[in-house]
């Protein structure tokens, strides 16, 4: 079989690249919350380190103050009796054991420890004899001495009560940064899918667009960051729409300028093959009529192909699929007389609308396709259903592989009868302006049948 060649497939959504070496495909949302995250969580962290930082220096500096302002306090207060017959210090008894977080000591003019808090070791905590605050062991020290020597205090804090501050610090500043991570990864997941929204109009403007439909996509309601890419696209397409209407144009003015120079060598073809004698020479001259033919059914062919691609003529209104059946399948007598080519009508046939002309042209293309390639013994029965067309023939049935392939231009499948290979790619054209698909189907029972179906939504 097989004329049943035809016009460019309906493009198809490029498939996610496989395994084989391409590159993933990636999400642009996804992939800006994950940066944005960490970006966040850096901030986050370097800011809690200068925090800490600035807290640690504060805090060193409020507790020193503190460890004076105690010290300088037990320096001046009055003198306490010493040691009692029952206790070890008088000071120490009364108060009795709690927990401490700052200790003290205090020393009289022969340096004697007069008083101690319960905490403080037995002995001194910063034994230099230098008055200011240091750090000696595992303590920070803040030693005074009286003016007149008679009295010396020394107050301390430990050093790891102060880091274990600092920890408690860091922790509920790390607590706070893990509590809030997946708050801040959900608003910004909720703003940026409002953000990516925006740019839906104009996805799905573009995704409605027939194949054919070149017009500029609308930026009024695209964000500032997007308007640049989306007239680079309205660029593109006013390019490509340039390019199809010059070759549109040229394939359609090349066809009409051949028909008149063509019908004029098909008339001295056959001038000369009735007038010479020689039977060679009659069957050269009735094979170049023949080429004539040919080239003439081509150009025919290319110039209705450039018509109904240019969409010139074309008429929207509704239309009887089976009246346009009738008139065609009318067209065929002698098919119709052999019995090769019947019509079979069921049920509504109206509810379409398009181009009377363009879908005669289309059903015509499938009948002639069906009749040449099914064999001179084959059958082709058109059947009109509500809103379908069916042109089946039990001719040659063609490899289910090798359908695609037809409905591109100039393809043609195995056969030894004449064509153009155009048939099939003017009927999709035809069809998809008018709203609907052209299906092939082979075989259809063994290795047999062919069949095209026109179905309007």
């Amino acid at each position: 079989m097989s004329d049943h060649a035809g016009g460019d497939a309906q493009p198809e959504l490029p498939a996610r690249p496989d395994p084989d070496g391409a590159a993933p495909s990636w999400s642009l949302e996804l992939r800006l919350r994950q940066r944005l995250l960490l970006v966040l969580g850096g901030i986050w962290l370097i800011g809690s380190l200068l925090a800490l930082g600035g807290a640690w220096y504060e805090t060193s500096e409020v507790l020193d103050s503190s460890l004076r302002e105690m010290g300088e306090r037990l320096l001046y207060l009055p003198d306490l009796a010493g040691r009692d017959a029952q206790n070890e210090y008088l000071f120490q008894a009364e108060i009795g054991a709690h927990e401490e977080l700052v200790v003290y000591q205090v020393y009289d003019a022969f340096g004697q420890m007069r008083m101690r808090s319960h905490s403080a070791p037995v002995y001194p905590l910063d034994d230099s004899g230098q008055d200011g605050i240091r750090e000696v062991g595992d303590w920070r020290v803040f030693s005074l001495g009286r003016d007149d020597h008679h009295r010396r205090v020394q107050v301390a804090e430990t050093v790891a009560h102060r880091r274990e501050v600092m920890w408690a610090s860091v922790g509920w500043l790390f607590a706070a940064l893990a509590l809030l991570l997946p708050s801040i990864s959900i608003a910004l997941a909720m703003v940026l899918r409002r953000g990516f929204a925006t740019l839906g109009p104009a996805r799905r403007e573009l995704a409605a667009r027939r194949p054919d439909d070149y017009r500029p996509v609308s930026v009024a309601q695209a964000p500032l960051e997007m308007r640049d890419w989306l007239q680079g696209v309205n660029a593109m397409m006013a390019r490509n729409r340039m390019l199809i209407d010059a070759e549109r144009s040229f394939a359609a003015r090349s066809a009409h300028e051949l028909r008149t120079p063509l019908a004029a060598a098909r008339a001295q073809a056959q001038r000369l093959a009735q007038s010479v004698t020689d039977p060679a020479q009659r069957n050269s001259s009735l094979a170049l009529v023949r080429q004539l033919d040919r080239l003439t059914r081509l150009a025919t062919r290319l110039l209705q192909l450039a018509r109904i691609e240019s969409q010139t003529r074309v008429v929207r209104e509704p239309v009887n699929l089976g009246e346009i059946a009738r008139l065609v399948v009318d067209e065929f007598p002698e098919a119709i007389a052999s019995e090769r080519l019947r019509l079979e009508v069921t049920g509504e046939s109206g509810g379409v609308v398009g181009d009377v002309d363009a879908i005669g042209i289309a059903l015509r293309n499938l009948i002639d396709n069906a009749l040449k390639h099914g064999g001179e013994r084959s059958w082709v029965t058109v059947m009109v259903e509500p809103l379908t067309i069916f042109v089946i023939n039990d001719g040659p049935g063609v490899p289910p592989g090798m359908l695609a392939k037809l409905m591109r231009p100039f393809e043609r499948g195995i056969t030894a009868a004449e064509g153009t290979g155009l048939g099939l790619s003017i009927t999709q054209a035809i069809v998809r302006q008018a709203g609907g698909t052209l299906e092939l189907i082979s075989p259809i029972a063994g290795d047999r049948g062919f069949a095209a179906i026109i179905r309007f939504d």
